[in-house]
């Protein structure tokens, strides 16, 4: 698999993740006129625990099916791989859904003094649970490279959960529990149409040294996956304790937004960035093409968070009413710190070459503990404020040392004057739109753009890329406007 290649998976996971992330994305609007401000707030807060329910879920098996797919595939063992970690997954989700239907529905709503919704927390439980199931299962598409098929089935689930979301939440005014069904109904779908597809295809073994395999390489990467996930979560729910869960979602709704980074591009590279360094772990020019798309994904992230910037100056007013306005400022804050999980990616996978799950565990496990005692404190004195410094710090500490410790494992040699020019662009493009937002629109929209392209031309026009680097540019455009034309 050549460099090309993993930009072309990247492009094609970007659609199918698209398809689905965006979709949730794509039903705020449902959600800020069918739910009151605060039960919005109180949605995300439960969204959020659904992702690390996800994580203890999952329990980092979509990484060992990355890890160890290939080799399962030669053998002609993918059924015991599929079935061993499926079997996982199904197990532990048992588990928490035992453990929401021990706990009483008066818990979460005593600690914020809100009323009573009946088994609300064995909805959230049972979203997360499908949800990792799912995802699992999808795995396989990607082991195999077979974007398409995976854009595919991630539009059909797409299609399905927009149906039964509008028809729980609007057509019988379900409210919050019509959401969770949704969600649910839509995962579980999906999840069995794929297993039917696979058992059908490949049949499916439980074998106990796959399950024991698997487990050890994965579960440290329950601590590797969960932090922001963690940070995120308890920020909510402290937000929420001391202040209120209008204040969240704000929070909510800009991270939702500055989140699309993730959706667009970040996670669609990590889902084809994975298999590739697996793959290639041998070759001898992995080390410098590493390098290289660090650089690249590095300058692909400021343009598509200055898109964000741009594109959601006026348009978070149509998605969330103008009482979610003062969540357009809060991007600015939000996304130099998701960016910098491009690094904490390329670190893990620099670390797992040689299977060293438990550093990354121990790293971010490190990282959380001292967030964690931080977001305490600058949420309560500094609410929103501080659980977005919190985040940052969480997100930047984490990645600079796994990024440092999997260099230290493999020997690649970052470009770093290529990285520092693009940070320095994009604090100088980040400060300029923050300021130009306070102007009206036609001034805003017209300074920006033009900032962004001068940027971009002077750029290409100077040393910053290699004339090689050119060279494939215009390839690629010249191949663009023949399709179109």
């Amino acid at each position: 698999m050549s460099l090309k290649s993993v930009s072309k998976n990247t492009v094609i996971y970007s659609l199918g993740t698209l398809a689905l992330r965006f979709t949730t994305f794509l039903l705020i609007p449902l959600y800020t006129h069918y739910l009151t401000k605060a039960e919005f707030g109180l949605l995300q807060t439960l969204l959020f625990t659904v992702q690390i329910i996800i994580t203890i879920n999952d329990v980092g098996m979509r990484s060992a099916l990355m890890r160890f797919f290939a080799e399962y595939e030669v053998k002609n063992k993918i059924s015991e791989l599929l079935g061993s970690s499926t079997l996982i997954n199904v197990f532990i989700g048992i588990a928490f859904l035992l453990i929401a239907i021990i706990i009483p529905d008066s818990f979460l709503f005593n600690l914020f003094d809100i009323e009573i919704i009946p088994n609300l927390l064995l909805f959230t439980v049972l979203v997360g649970v499908s949800q990792t199931l799912s995802l699992n299962i999808l795995s396989y598409f990607r082991a195999k490279d077979q974007g398409i098929v995976y854009m595919i089935i991630s539009l059909t689930t797409s299609i399905i959960l927009i149906l039964t979301t509008y028809l729980f939440l609007v057509t019988f005014n379900f409210g919050i529990i019509g959401v969770l069904w949704a969600q649910s109904i839509s995962f579980i779908t999906m999840w069995l149409i794929v297993l039917a597809w696979i058992i059908y295809k490949h049949g499916l073994q439980i074998k106990s040294r796959t399950i024991i395999l698997l487990y050890n390489f994965g579960f440290p990467l329950i601590f590797a996956m969960s932090g922001d996930l963690v940070i995120n979560t308890s920020g909510n729910y402290l937000l929420g304790y001391f202040n209120n869960f209008e204040e969240v979602a704000i929070f909510s709704l800009a991270y939702k937004i500055a989140a699309i980074s993730i959706m667009v591009l970040i996670g669609p590279f990590q889902m084809a960035y994975e298999p590739f360094i697996f793959r290639e772990k041998n070759n001898e020019k992995v080390k410098k093409i590493i390098s290289s798309i660090a650089t690249y994904i590095s300058l692909a992230y400021l343009i598509v968070s200055v898109g964000i910037l741009l594109i959601f100056k006026d348009l978070i007013n149509v998605i969330g009413t103008s009482e979610y306005a003062d969540a357009y400022h809060l991007l600015f804050l939000l996304l130099p710190g998701i960016g910098a999980t491009i690094f904490n990616y390329i670190g893990q996978s620099l670390l797992h070459f040689n299977n060293k799950t438990k550093v990354t565990g121990s790293i971010v496990l490190f990282s959380t503990v001292i967030s964690m005692v931080m977001l305490y404190f600058l949420v309560k004195f500094y609410g929103t404020i501080g659980l977005i410094a919190s985040l940052n710090f969480y997100l930047i500490i984490s990645s600079f040392l796994l990024l440092y410790f999997g260099i230290r494992e493999v020997k690649i040699i970052l470009e770093i004057k290529r990285l520092t020019i693009i940070a320095l662009i994009g604090l100088g493009l980040f400060v300029s739109i923050y300021y130009l937002s306070y102007f009206n629109s036609i001034v805003f929209y017209f300074v920006s753009l033009f900032l962004l392209f001068i940027t971009l031309f002077i750029l290409y026009l100077s040393n910053f890329f290699m004339e090689n680097e050119k060279i494939q540019f215009q390839k690629i455009i010249h191949e663009i406007i023949a399709k179109v034309i």
